[in-house]
């Protein structure tokens, strides 16, 4: 078989040889092609499912679009073409052409605002009116609203009698205009006949099966109204298909009654009883009352927005919502507009805060992998010009010009890498999900050029004779221009992040915040490329006045024949620095996240609802697993004078020892001050709230609580935790409040904390059985859900993914600048140990060699992972990763730094043992053979 001519038929009897370090190299392409391809499509499916988590966490009433016409002026628009809406053509005559209108005003929006927007829907509804209590009843006070709903029917069954039949006719006398109502005797009687007739009709309306049976009213069965001689009937009863529908946000009272206990009024209960849709409640109205309201809302579906277009559909939903929408036309011809809101703007607000902070900190995360895997790309090229400096130096002997030789090299990089690339890209794609942009198959592109990129620069025709290269001599003046240039961009971006100070996110990625953190690893590197080859040639010296040639022998060839020269300290920086930053960060956030939730709770439980009278408290305390309690009470709004200004505050009363004592063993948040207690000489001792602008012991200020009280303030807190204060609040003491107001203070805030050991959740199952009524919170659980958020997952699984492959790149970058140095390193063992040198010093030289290198490199990359994390809470508004107002104070978990460090480390020791392994393996013979020739 004939081979190819040429250097195309060197290239490949070359690709062919040493097979070993090419495949590895193609395997390297792959795996950063799949990363580079997946790690987008990751982000883009985790931002879009945490925009649909977002908008489907808060509740209809908030996330809806909605518009509420109080009264029906100026009235409804006309009937539309017969048949536009679907309904049936009596209801379609009565409020189809309402929900045209508004259809046709979605249909008329931008995309994506239109995508969001679900169907039309609108309800009538009157206000409510007394019915007649059944005597003997537990309801004193039954009242029901009327209501007409063209889609109820698609949302409930009927569960006992029938819907309610059509509507009242209209009003006999409607259709008289003024100048027609000159009427003789007779036809006045036929027309106040015809009204008595209609009025003496009851009204049928349909209750839920619960409101029915709260009001005691049963199917069949008529009520009167009190003050009216109006009649109601009750022909049916539902039940809701689904309860837990966002169809019932919309409409309260619908699927079950309210219910109201006053131990003054009694007991109250109200409902909504829907009559036939096709009524829309104008007059004659059932009873004298006011007229109805109209409400029409667009159901928004967060699932159909992509995290990509948040910020032009929250531009849409802003100009949507600041100006009258067009309805159509009333039956007169006249124009008739609505005024539409909703508080999704604010929910899409925080997400593109979310998405600011999370790109700009994975922008972070994703350079370090990126620069250490550019070095391993050019380790990797070394070692495999290094593999061929044989055949490359016959190939210039014999005349191959410098051109010719980087144009082979790179061509056997573009056959490798092109191959590998196309197939991690493909892979990415096929198994990860996500959104893939031309952009990231350009990334992708760019991956496959690096290698060949990085042989033809290391293909140089002076590099093909072995040769010195100690650490320290070179004296290029370029390298020393980029590294000042380096050094002055790195300390102005730092200088420029100060002065900016914390900036919220705005949906983009922070171009300078997530440039700094790279222009500092950079500075780093260069400080250690130029500081290291000092202590090392020091050590040097000193060994050689010392007995013993193994440390002395490891050092000189640190320093003389270092592999891969000072890029294996870029490495070990760099991926030392992004793991530890990802364990910083993600140990920060994770504080930050328990201090937000312990922030709104303040204990290891929260109750509040009902009164927490002494008694009760006594019993909860008595509960297995219960180690303390503590009670809140809000004793009302006060007049605060600090700094010549008076304020309205609220006056919270508590027991300082056992509020102290409950949060104990609080995360993050502040503790009481002490000092609260009775008053001392004429002053109350208090806390106030820093939004007051006075200090501790700060003088004339005073409280209008018993009289003009003056304040002893004891200290200052951004909130009370747990105590649900409002922004500007006075903490006292209880019995000191209830002494100085006279009144015996209700607390309807319990906080209780738990015993070391016991599970709150089990702890609170006993507890309701005492007080079952009460609102529970847990500051663990609601870490967790939080925690349990698509955003917090994603980060998490980021951060964790940054500290794993940066630990595997700086295996690999070890490895390789061990491979580098092998040759030339089992040659020299195999002379030395024919003078003698034992295997256990051959091994000891090898693991002298790398030591230095790895030693400062940690330490340098130690610091640098803990300044970044430092950069970015003090340039970046972080508290969209842990929920709360408050930015997170950086924390350093000795635990999380000493298990990176010492992962780290371990992995040296692992590279340096398989360099200590295949240096055992080597021939003596075949290596002396290889220095004499």
């Amino acid at each position: 078989m004939t081979g190819l001519p040429g250097l195309p038929g060197l290239a490949w009897r070359q690709l062919r040889a040493n097979l070993a370090v090419p495949l590895a190299l193609a395997v390297l392409v792959l795996l950063v092609a799949f990363v580079v391809t997946a790690w987008p499509r990751v982000l883009a499916d985790v931002d879009d499912r945490q925009v649909a988590y977002e908008t489907d966490g808060v509740s209809v009433l908030r996330r809806d679009v909605i518009g509420v016409q109080l009264g029906q002026q100026p009235g409804l628009p006309a009937a539309p073409e017969p048949g536009t809406t679907g309904l049936e053509p009596d209801v379609e005559a009565s409020l189809g052409g309402l929900l045209a209108g508004l259809e046709e005003l979605r249909a008329a929006q931008p995309e994506p605002l239109r995508g969001i927007l679900g169907a039309p829907r609108a309800t009538v509804e009157t206000p409510e009116v007394d019915i007649r209590p059944v005597e003997g009843g537990e309801i004193g006070r039954p009242r029901v609203s009327f209501k007409s709903d063209p889609y109820l029917t698609d949302h409930v069954e009927l569960v006992d009698g029938a819907w309610p039949a059509e509507p009242p006719t209209a009003d006999p006398f409607a259709a008289r205009t003024p100048e027609g109502m000159s009427l003789t005797e007779e036809e006045l009687a036929a027309l106040r006949a015809e009204a008595d007739a209609l009025y003496a009709r009851p009204v049928q309306v349909a209750l839920s099966v619960d409101a029915a049976a709260v009001l005691q009213w049963d199917v069949g069965t008529e009520r009167e109204a009190p003050g009216s001689e109006r009649r109601l009937l009750l022909t049916g009863t539902f039940a809701p298909l689904d309860p837990d529908e966002d169809y019932w946000g919309h409409n309260p009272r619908s699927a079950a009654p309210y219910v109201v206990d006053d131990l003054n009024l009694g007991t109250s209960a109200s409902a909504a009883a829907y009559v036939h849709p096709a009524w829309d409640l104008a007059p004659p109205l059932p009873m004298p009352m006011a007229e109805p309201s109209v409400r029409m809302w667009f159901g928004v579906d967060g699932g159909a927005l992509t995290a990509d277009a948040v910020p032009q559909a929250l531009a849409q939903l802003r100009g949507f919502t600041a100006a009258n929408q067009p309805l159509g036309e009333s039956a007169s011809a006249e124009p008739l507009s609505q005024r539409f809101g909703s508080e999704l703007p604010e929910v899409l607000t925080r997400i593109l805060a979310q998405q600011s902070v999370t790109s700009t900190v994975l922008a972070v995360v994703a350079a370090g992998p990126l620069g250490v895997t550019l070095a391993v790309f050019l380790l990797g090229a070394r070692l495999l010009v290094s593999r061929r400096r044989s055949s490359l130096a016959l190939l210039r002997a014999r005349g191959g010009s410098g051109v010719q030789l980087r144009t082979m090299m790179a061509a056997e990089g573009l056959a490798l890498a092109l191959p590998a690339a196309a197939a991690g890209a493909a892979l990415a794609i096929a198994l990860v999900p996500g959104r893939t942009s031309t952009g990231d198959l350009a990334l992708a592109g760019g991956v496959a050029l690096v290698p060949a990129a990085l042989l033809a620069l290391a293909t140089s025709p002076r590099g093909l004779r072995e040769a010195r290269a100690d650490l320290g001599t070179s004296r290029a003046r370029l390298r020393w221009v980029g590294e000042v240039v380096v050094l002055a961009l790195a300390a102005v971006g730092v200088v420029l992040l100060g002065q900016r100070g914390i900036q919220p996110g705005d949906g983009d990625t922070d171009p300078l915040l997530a440039a700094v953190p790279l222009l500092l690893a950079l500075a780093t590197c260069v400080v250690v490329m130029r500081a290291y080859p000092w202590p090392v040639r020091a050590l040097q010296g000193a060994l050689g006045r010392r007995r013993g040639v193994t440390a002395f022998l490891g050092a000189a060839r640190a320093v003389r024949e270092p592999a891969g020269g000072l890029v294996p300290a870029v490495a070990l920086v760099v991926g030392v620095s992004v793991a530890l930053f990802s364990a910083v960060l993600g140990s920060t956030v994770s504080v930050g996240v328990q201090g937000t939730a312990w922030t709104a709770v303040g204990a290891d439980l929260r109750l509040s609802g009902p009164v927490f009278d002494a008694e009760t408290v006594g019993r909860i305390t008595d509960v297995e697993g219960v180690a303390a309690a503590a009670t809140v009470a809000d004793a009302g709004t006060i007049g605060v004078t600090a700094g010549g200004q008076t304020h309205r505050v609220e006056l919270v009363a508590l027991d300082p020892e056992a509020f102290r004592a409950v949060q104990a063993d609080a995360v993050g948040i502040d503790e009481l001050p002490t000092g609260l207690g009775p008053v001392t000489g004429d002053r109350l001792p208090a806390v106030l709230s820093t939004s007051l602008g006075a200090g501790p012991g700060a003088d004339g200020v005073s409280a209008s609580v018993g009289g003009s009280t003056p304040l002893d303030v004891v200290g200052v807190m951004e909130d009370v935790a747990g105590a649900g204060a409002a922004a500007d609040f006075v903490v006292v003491d209880h019995a000191t409040a209830e002494e100085l107001t006279g009144q015996v203070l209700r607390p309807r805030v319990l906080l209780l904390a738990v015993e070391a050991g016991a599970d709150p959740g089990q702890v609170l199952e006993r507890v309701r059985a005492i007080e079952p009524d009460a609102l529970a919170e847990n500051p663990s659980a609601d870490a967790q859900n939080f925690l349990a958020s698509p955003m917090a997952r994603g980060m998490s699984t980021a951060l964790g993914a940054a500290v794993v492959l940066s630990v595997l790149l700086v295996l690999v970058a070890v490895v390789l600048t061990q491979l580098m140095g092998a040759p030339q390193r089992a040659r020299l063992l195999a002379v030395l140990r024919t003078l003698g040198l034992d295997r256990r010093q051959g091994q000891g030289i090898v693991a002298w060699e790398l030591a230095p290198l790895a030693v400062v490199s940690v330490v340098a990359g130690a610091a640098l992972g803990i300044a970044v994390p430092w950069v970015v809470l003090g340039a970046m508004d972080v508290t969209a990763l842990t929920g709360g107002d408050r930015q997170p104070d950086l924390v350093l978990d000795p635990l999380v730094l000493a298990a990176v460090l010492g992962g780290l480390l371990l992995v040296a020791a692992v590279a340096v043992g398989v360099s200590t392994m295949m240096s055992r393996r080597a021939d003596l013979a075949t290596q002396l053979r290889t220095g004499e020739g």
